[in-house]
């Protein structure tokens, strides 16, 4: 089992019944989130935040989840397609750091390899336009995250 999702039996199981998980797509620029249901079955896109320095991206993300009970965040993490960690990686680590800091909940990762790409991909099929699928791709590729942490929970039930 890869060591990006081992844990995943573990938080779910820790949470309340009103509680659900975020999912984030971290990125340079942006960060999508999503949101689970309370079955943990369905993950939906909610919003982007445009990146303006941690402290700022985390008061922004606190906004768009004010109304949500939240168990704990699952965040996309950036592995080499060798399976290696690398600089974007370590980076990611760090910002999941704080955010578990600032929300004081756990955050577990989740391997984000290939999301953006097939999330593209997949909008570019249904023919979206590049203007929309640039204003929801990465809330689409952390719902696509968030739903890859759902089913492995699903399915290991």
């Amino acid at each position: 089992m890869s060591p990006v999702i081992e844990k995943y039996n573990n938080l779910i199981d820790r949470l309340l019944t009103s509680q659900i998980l975020i999912g984030l797509d971290v990125g340079y620029k942006t960060i999508g989130i999503a949101v689970s249901d309370i079955s943990f079955t369905i993950a939906t896109p909610i919003n982007t935040v445009n990146r303006k320095g941690t402290n700022k991206d985390l008061s922004k993300i606190k906004e768009y989840l004010n109304e949500y009970e939240i168990g704990g965040f699952i965040v996309g993490l950036p592995i080499s397609l060798d399976g290696k960690e690398n600089e974007q990686t370590m980076k990611i680590r760090k910002f999941s750091n704080k955010l578990q800091l600032f929300f004081s909940v756990p955050v577990e990762f989740w391997d984000e390899r290939y999301s953006s790409d097939i999330i593209f991909k997949e909008m570019r099929r249904s023919d979206f336009s590049s203007t929309k699928i640039k204003k929801k791709l990465d809330q689409q590729s952390a719902a696509y995250i968030l739903q890859g942490y759902l089913d492995k929970y699903r399915n290991a039930v």
